[in-house]
């Protein structure tokens, strides 16, 4: 510690030799140096979020407000970091002396090596600041940066919310009118960005009983000092600081879903996962993304989705849904209090990502809906599997999607006229051809057509997610295949169509006096229905959805469609797409959550273009 208590000498000393080439018009009045806040712990392995500083030569015409927008960020100018050590008073040395870079900026080189002697006191929080030299004896300093540093013991830290700030914390309501830009800007008043006094009432009590907040935040450094001093005025007391506030370029990150990502997981880390309450923010595709990356609970806050629906998107983790939207902070803390709503069903989830569903297992890659294509499939990339049944003359469920066994067998005539024995003896790849009929690559290798109980129970297939049809109506096939998939534990890895209206309402029923939530699939009426009904009629409590979930031919998916999906919250997946081109149409533009196609294999490398 004495060591580090000598910087400040060691600087002059090495003054002469550090100041060559470094900007000679620097002056106090014109130079500003701003350091960041960090974040470490005692655990070893937990990360940490590392100080730095920028150093910036200030324009003389600048205003308070805008001097470090205007500002040139300064290379080759010695900085050095200090920790207030809070026994004696005195700065104590951080690192070695750092010069800046192109960017102005220096980062630390580590944190919880130099916080060593106080990690036994943690969760602590301590003065950091930071020195810019202009001469041997001239220098600027900043001393508002903090350094929060966490307990390995995850029951000795405090619970926090990690905020976005714009539109999160100030100017609540969005920049919607003139008013809110007045209040936004705020510049006579010497107080930018503007904090509605809700948040205040709100975060303050938050604050008060002991708990932490973080802004993450994708603001340009230029802006940190003005936010560091809102949070003194109406966050803290006197001229202390408690919030650490993180700006995307504290991260070697250029994309600002990834920096909010990477830097929840390092806090999640430290503050543990219990501790970890929420991210709060505006922007779904960042704060949202990083969230669900990071598996921490994400409070979406005023989202203005309609019609711009495409807002509703966490950007490759699918789609929130708009009831989870809080539109104040008191409804901020009610979600955060009630927890994340949890969604059982695999296809109902609203940020498991896009889903490559493998099309009668895939039927331009093996025979359709037989064991060996379901398992390629999963080989080839795909997440799901795509079934329809049918009943035996004996009463066995089997898997086929034509109610004849002609198109694809070796055979002739219906199935439900066939016993479960006259199935088996039929070769299920005899008429499988991958070049217009000149070959028949896997006949005689025997290929069967399987019953679902042979898809549910196989070692490689059982337990993934299927979108399965019943094609006949009748309460015999109905008991049967809701007997499976309860047997088997699929209700909430599968969503089931059936072949009429009548069917659906048949599951429905069913499934809810076997204690079953089985969530259903469209039939052709309800997606009339849902086309041509006003979505204002169909946000009413009291409008009764035909089913659960929209599985549509590709024609019919348009941007209107899929608008109004998302505004009604709802989950949608499009058969058959099997060209690289419709592909990307439906996955990028359209935003589908899923494509059923023939070929998984050619979807997977679309999903994983770079």
């Amino acid at each position: 510690m004495k060591k580090r208590r000598l910087v400040w000498l060691v600087v002059l000393v090495l003054m002469p030799f550090i100041f060559l080439g470094c900007d000679k018009d620097l002056t106090p009045e014109n130079t500003v140096i701003v350091v960041s806040d960090g974040v470490t712990g005692e655990a070893e392995g937990a990360g940490e979020i590392l100080p730095n500083a920028i150093v910036y030569k200030v324009k003389k015409s600048s205003t308070h407000f805008t001097k470090l927008l205007s500002a040139d960020k300064v290379e080759g100018v010695t900085v050095v970091f200090g920790l207030l050590n809070p026994d004696t008073g005195s700065w104590d040395q951080m690192g070695d002396l750092f010069k800046t870079g192109e960017d102005g900026k220096v980062t630390l080189d580590g944190l919880r090596k130099y916080v060593a002697p106080y990690l036994s006191r943690a969760p602590v929080t301590l003065r950091l600041q930071a020195r810019a030299y202009l001469s041997k004896k001239v220098y600027v300093k900043d001393d508002l940066g903090i350094v929060r540093i966490l307990s390995e013991d995850e029951g000795e830290n405090p619970a926090a919310i990690f905020a976005d700030h714009d539109n999160t914390v100030h100017a609540t309501g969005g920049l919607n009118s003139i008013a809110d830009w007045i209040k936004f800007l705020n510049v006579t008043k010497g107080d930018w960005p503007y904090v509605d006094d809700r948040v205040k009432d709100v975060l303050g009590a938050h604050l008060a009983s002991g708990k932490d907040l973080v802004l993450i935040t994708g603001m340009s450094p230029e802006i940190r000092y003005l936010c560091r001093q809102q949070m003194i005025n109406h966050f803290e007391t006197g001229t202390s600081r408690t919030i650490p506030i993180i700006v995307k370029k504290d991260f070697p990150y250029d994309n600002s879903p990834e920096f909010k990502a990477e830097c929840l997981k390092i806090l999640k880390s430290l503050y543990g996962p219990s501790n970890s309450l929420a991210m709060v923010g505006d922007t779904v595709r960042q704060d949202g993304y990083g969230a669900f990356s990071a598996g921490v609970h994400y409070v979406p806050l005023n989202i203005y989705y309609d019609p711009a629906f495409w807002l509703l998107n966490t950007e490759g983790k699918g789609w929130i849904h708009p009831d989870t939207i809080a539109w104040n902070w008191d409804e901020v803390m009610a979600k955060i209090e009630e927890g994340p709503v949890v969604r059982e069903n695999y296809f109902m989830k609203h940020h498991t990502g896009f889903k490559n569903i493998a099309h009668r297992g895939g039927a331009e890659l093996m025979p359709e809906n037989t064991i060996a294509a379901y398992r390629n499939s999963l080989v080839s990339g795909a997440h799901t599997l795509e079934a329809d049944v049918h009943m035996t003359k004996d009463g066995v469920v089997i898997v086929s999607h034509d109610e004849t066994v002609d198109r694809c067998t070796d055979g002739t005539g219906a199935i439900v006229d066939k016993t479960l024995a006259e199935l088996k003896a039929l070769d299920a790849g005899y008429r499988f051809t991958t070049d217009g009929g000149k070959t028949f690559p896997e006949r005689g290798k025997g290929h069967q057509l399987p019953t679902l109980e042979e898809v549910f129970s196989h070692p490689d297939l059982a337990g993934v997610p299927m979108v399965l049809e019943i094609k006949q109506e009748g309460e015999v096939i109905v008991d049967k295949v809701l007997e499976l998939i309860d047997d088997y534990g699929m209700q909430h890895k599968l969503i089931l169509g059936g072949f009429n209206q009548s069917t659906l309402d048949l599951i429905k029923d069913k499934s809810e006096a076997l204690g079953l939530d089985i969530k259903t699939i469209f039939d052709t009426k309800g997606v009339l229905e849902f086309t041509f009904t006003p979505t204002s009629i169909m946000k009413k409590p009291d409008y009764q959805m035909p089913a659960d979930v929209l599985c549509l031919p590709k024609q019919l998916m348009t941007q209107a469609m899929m608008a109004k999906i998302r505004i009604l919250g709802m989950k949608c997946y499009v058969w058959t797409v099997n060209s690289t081109t419709e592909m990307k149409r439906q996955m990028n533009w359209l935003k589908v959550d899923g494509i059923m196609t023939d070929n998984p294999a050619r979807l997977h490398g679309v999903i994983t273009a770079p």
